[in-house]
């Protein structure tokens, strides 16, 4: 009888390394942009600037919102996410 954990099996390795590749995806850290009571995360790519980015969303939004976006309500935040951390 002969013990199968030493047999050579590709498939078991292939998929063993696909789990710890996803497992370090999951570990990478997000970028967060947060004013007043807007928040965005995203996850980090190789071919993203996140800075421009970022700076490209707070233009859209300062120019939708104007001052109005620096504004916290906490209640109306309370009141839709039911906790603070939503």
């Amino acid at each position: 009888m002969t013990d199968s954990s030493s047999d050579s099996n590709p498939e078991m390795a292939d998929m063993a390394a696909e789990l710890m590749m996803a497992k370090m995806d999951a570990n990478k850290l997000t970028h967060m942009l947060r004013v007043g009571t807007f928040q965005l995360e995203i996850a980090p790519t190789p071919d993203m600037d996140v800075r421009e980015f970022f700076r490209e969303t707070l233009e859209a939004l300062m120019e939708k919102y104007g001052d109005k976006l620096l504004e916290i309500d906490i209640r109306s935040t309370m009141q839709s996410n039911g906790n603070m951390h939503g």
